[in-house]
């Protein structure tokens, strides 16, 4: 489960039913802390005061949260907690071009290499005097 904290969480009840049901579940609970203020991040003090004491009490906060950061820092920060998802590393994009190339010409590369075996063929037959048909079965 994703707990997503910032300054509306806990606002209603249906929150802390639905964190209740996760942690009785044994659901693993991945915290991300919002700190940019246009999106209601707040200090994680504030969860002290407006979190219920049962889940509290219970560990709830025993996890460290990710800090989801503004600015500059957002993009890192939302790629570790992409990463306490379970999300894994991706080739870059370039790589995945690569390897995408790399899967296209190694039919291509067999194909021309018949060509090229004809080719040989033909230029070692019309050399030795041997028809290209007898030249590529010896």
């Amino acid at each position: 489960m994703l707990l997503y904290l910032n300054e509306h969480s806990f606002s209603d009840e249906r929150l802390a039913e639905q964190v209740t049901q996760a942690r009785q579940d044994r659901l693993p609970i991945v915290m991300a802390h919002e700190n940019d203020p246009d999106l209601g991040g707040c200090l994680f003090s504030k969860f002290f005061e407006t979190t219920p004491q049962e889940l509290i009490a219970g560990g709830l906060y025993k996890d460290l949260a990710r800090s989801c950061f503004a600015g500059r820092h957002r993009e890192v920060s939302l790629a570790l907690l992409a990463k306490s998802l379970g999300a894994t590393s991706v080739k870059s994009s370039a790589d995945l071009r690569s390897s995408i190339s790399e899967s296209v010409s190694v039919p291509q590369r067999a194909a021309s290499s018949r060509i090229g075996v004809r080719r040989t063929s033909k230029t070692l037959a019309s050399t030795s005097g041997r028809s290209s048909a007898a030249a590529e079965h010896v």
